[in-house]
């Protein structure tokens, strides 16, 4: 029983822990920004998101806990936003049952493209590129991770090809 809560002290110190941002939630409700800040004062020292789709929802959150940031005197965290490609409809509607808002354009996008992988790939380059000029216009601390939400191989190497430009896009 020591040691094991002995270990679980050590771990606490060893390791950052953060919270999960949920940019959708702030369309709905209007207040995951003062909910990131509580869990912030808690301990919190990153957010990742869930997989972003709805650029604006995830500005909108940006954009409101920057300036609640600014108004009550408190450093902003880092920000990692997620993204994964889609190849097909059974892969948008696994994303669906994991919580994730697809809006309607895309998911029309998607349903007409001759090849929604590559439409998939296109929208989350251009969304990631828009987050992260719009992180660094603000001065918001950002990363960004990439993932396959499939096992099919062509989104997963489509998921590496996007980690690799979206890399080249941060460094430049």
């Amino acid at each position: 029983m020591w040691k094991r809560r002995r270990y679980a002290t050590r771990s606490t110190r060893l390791y950052r822990r953060g919270g999960v941002a949920i940019p959708e939630r702030h369309t709905r409700r209007g207040d995951e920004h003062l909910r990131l800040l509580n869990k912030q004062a808690t301990g919190s020292a990153f957010f990742v998101t869930q997989v972003v789709y709805d650029l604006n929802a995830a500005k909108n959150l940006i954009s409101d806990y920057h300036y609640e940031c600014r108004t009550r005197g408190t450093v902003p965290v880092p920000f990692i936003f997620t993204f994964s490609v889609c190849g097909s409809l059974k892969t948008l509607d696994f994303m669906r049952w994991l919580g994730v808002d697809v809006p309607r354009w895309i998911e029309n996008d998607l349903k007409h493209a001759a090849d929604p992988l590559e439409a998939s790939y296109h929208q989350a380059l251009v969304a990631a590129t828009e987050l992260i000029g719009f992180c660094r216009s603000l001065g918001m601390p950002f990363g960004i991770n990439v993932e396959s939400v499939s096992i099919r191989r062509v989104e997963i190497d489509a998921s590496v090809r996007l980690a690799a430009e979206l890399r080249t896009r941060l460094i430049g």
